[in-house]
């Protein structure tokens, strides 16, 4: 386990992480799994301030990566970006930095993240707050954010307030942790976040992000292509002519698919796919007795390919994966 942790108070801590697995983890509430997709070594870090009745996750990665996951019943989920970079999609809506992501929502949640990307994710639990005011308007915030995950388009300048707002109430926290053991700090914290946030919605008419004709049809299919995928537990499909066979669709329309949806063709998201759940297996003791036992699972035959294909999506060889977990060795990062 390489996460490090470093806990200033009860409601304030921060997380640097080297493994997609072990930043999902951190994200406990979420019930994600994470799945890299483009290489090179990942460095991810995850800053926690909880007041109890809200939970702040600022949430850095470096690599783009595939997120799937679900928020417990009742809590009101939204993402605002601070920096999102390159092709980014949240259940088949175009993701973009004057979007606010919703998370919540009966049905879950698929993100494709972009390589550069932070996001301040807010989470409120209703039942939590003392303050009836504040739960009178987080359900009118609920009303007003839907039913289901999605993106919201929202004026530039609006975005712009509630980023520097949230800036300021970050950089607050982060530089006196302490701040949050009072108590009046922190209902006068959480107001700040619930008027704030319904006085941007209120603001302005909402209306989902602008999805390309197709779009939404190309990200149901890759929804199920990976729901097959993630279903096959311990035997992960291990060719696109499988995943058309089951699917019953065209190479070619899979291939339209994955590439409107997730930015990369069924061939490499597959073969991500498969290295990533390698490397699962690779970091828990006892599930395979050898580097060669946890490639071949997953169909990887040809050893030096093998190697070499996942050494570029990692930054490490699977070998030191595997002797790290097994206390035998330290990786050595590639860059």
């Amino acid at each position: 386990m390489s996460i490090a942790a470093a806990t200033a108070s009860p409601h304030f801590q921060v997380f640097h992480c080297r493994d997609t697995d072990e930043q999902a983890a951190v994200l406990r509430a979420w019930n994600q799994s994470y799945c890299q997709l483009s290489p090179g070594s990942f460095e991810g870090s995850v800053t926690e301030i909880d007041t109890g009745a809200v939970h702040i996750v600022v949430e850095r990665l470096n690599r783009a990566v595939l997120q799937r996951g679900a928020l417990p019943p009742g809590c009101v989920a939204i993402g605002v970006p601070l920096q999102l970079e390159g092709h980014s999609l949240l259940c088949g809506q175009r993701s973009h930095l004057n979007g606010l992501h919703v998370f919540s929502g009966a049905d879950g949640f698929e993100f494709r993240s972009p390589e550069k990307h932070v996001v301040v994710d807010i989470e409120f639990y209703p039942q939590r707050f003392a303050n009836p005011a504040l739960c009178e308007a987080l359900a009118r915030i609920a009303g007003k954010l839907g039913p289901r995950a999605t993106v919201l388009d929202l004026p530039g300048e609006r975005m712009d307030a509630l980023r520097q707002m949230l800036r300021a109430m970050l950089d607050a926290v982060g530089n006196a942790p302490d701040l949050l053991d009072s108590p009046p700090v922190c209902e006068a914290f959480e107001k700040s976040l619930v008027y704030g946030l319904l006085d941007l919605l209120e603001a302005e008419p909402l209306r989902e992000s602008a999805t390309p004709p197709g779009s939404n049809r190309n990200w149901r299919l890759a929804q199920a292509a990976r729901s097959h995928i993630e279903q096959a537990a311990r035997d992960c499909p291990l060719s696109v002519a499988e995943l058309v066979a089951v699917l019953g669709v065209s190479r070619r329309c899979l291939q339209y698919a994955f590439q409107d949806a997730l930015g990369v063709n069924p061939v490499a998201y597959l073969r991500a796919e498969r290295l990533n759940r390698v490397r699962r297996v690779l970091r828990v003791l006892g599930e395979a007795d050898s580097v060669t036992e946890a490639a071949t699972r997953f169909g990887f035959w040809h050893f030096g390919h093998f190697a070499n294909d996942y050494r570029a999506l990692f930054g490490e060889r699977p070998s030191d994966t595997f002797r790290l977990r097994h206390g035998q060795a330290q990786p050595t990062r590639l860059s």
